[in-house]
């Protein structure tokens, strides 16, 4: 064999070995490791309502969490709706608690540890009038957008236009079944319920996830369906040692909708905006950004995954 069918013989074995030269040369990013068949999240969260009321007054919330796992301790971290949402998003609530006022923070977020994974993410606001808009416009409201407190998303213009999307961009990506790997949803101030009441976003979230439900791409899908904050004070401690009577955000709905999650039912666990988080993060094994997404103090969901 001469030199150039050497060569031409042991390019083949590195391209039927799966490693193409430029690929040897310059390594490759490791595939991200996921502890379940799960690589896909989104969070839906709503309006101001107490657990029992949802229940009462939403069958289609009543459903989930009859037929999929359902926290039925879980509490939100104050009022009003902001610090909820970015509780929900980052783990903390930075002094938001009793204002809906927007201002910007340079915190570590989902978005943060989702990009140093590799991960994709998106947020996904119903009735926003253009990508990234920080000005309300009703029924969209900037308060409920928690990205756009974050000002590493804000301080980028072509991030945040690529990232805080109309809603109408979900349901492309889903149509395309691009979804990203973390998704978060926000309905507006009539379909959250904020302006309407709990029939009202109950008959809207059927609309949104019926079908989404019945989509190949559910078998790699979790859906974290919440509530920002409840009518009561109640609040779950710091330590996920139980009810007390210090001023929470009231004792609000969650239920987690994955094909790994089907007839898990009621779990006990005393929970709150930060376990969602803390679960999402062990689910997409993502990093904690940090702040009270401890997995000690508030330990992830597993058991609502078989």
């Amino acid at each position: 064999m001469g030199v150039v069918g050497l060569v031409l013989c042991l390019a083949a074995l590195v391209v039927v070995a799966g490693l193409a030269p430029s690929a040897a040369a310059q390594g490759t990013v490791p595939l991200h490791s996921f502890p379940t068949t799960l690589t896909h999240v989104v969070v839906v969260v709503f309006e101001n309502a107490e657990a029992k009321t949802v229940l009462a007054q939403g069958s289609y919330f009543a459903y989930l969490a009859a037929h999929y796992a359902y926290a039925e301790n879980d509490y939100a971290i104050c009022h009003p709706s902001a610090p909820n949402y970015l509780a929900l998003t980052s783990g903390a609530t930075y002094s938001q608690c009793g204002t809906d006022a927007h201002h910007t923070d340079s915190v570590s977020n989902v978005a943060n540890t989702a990009s140093t994974a590799h991960l994709s993410w998106a947020a996904y606001a119903e009735s926003m009038p253009k990508p990234c808009d920080l000005t309300s416009s009703y029924p969209y409201a900037v308060k409920h957008e928690p990205f756009l407190f974050y000002a590493d998303v804000t301080s980028n213009t072509t991030r945040c236009d690529a990232h805080v999307l109309n809603l109408t961009a979900f349901g492309s990506a889903a149509n395309a079944s691009r979804l990203p790997n973390y998704s978060f949803v926000t309905p507006n101030l009539l379909d959250d319920g904020h302006d309407t009441n709990v029939s009202y976003a109950s008959t809207w979230l059927r609309g949104f996830l019926g079908p989404l439900v019945n989509r190949s791409s559910f078998a790699h899908t979790a859906y974290f369906v919440v509530f920002d904050e409840g009518t009561s004070d109640l609040g779950a401690g710091t330590n996920a040692t139980g009810p007390t009577n210090t001023t929470g955000g009231g004792h609000v709905y969650l239920s987690i909708v994955s094909p790994l999650s089907v007839g898990v039912g009621n779990l006990s666990n005393v929970t709150s905006h930060y376990t969602v988080l803390t679960t999402i993060e062990w689910l997409l094994g993502l990093s904690s950004t940090g702040h009270h997404d401890s997995a000690s103090a508030w330990p992830p969901l597993r058991a609502a995954f078989t």
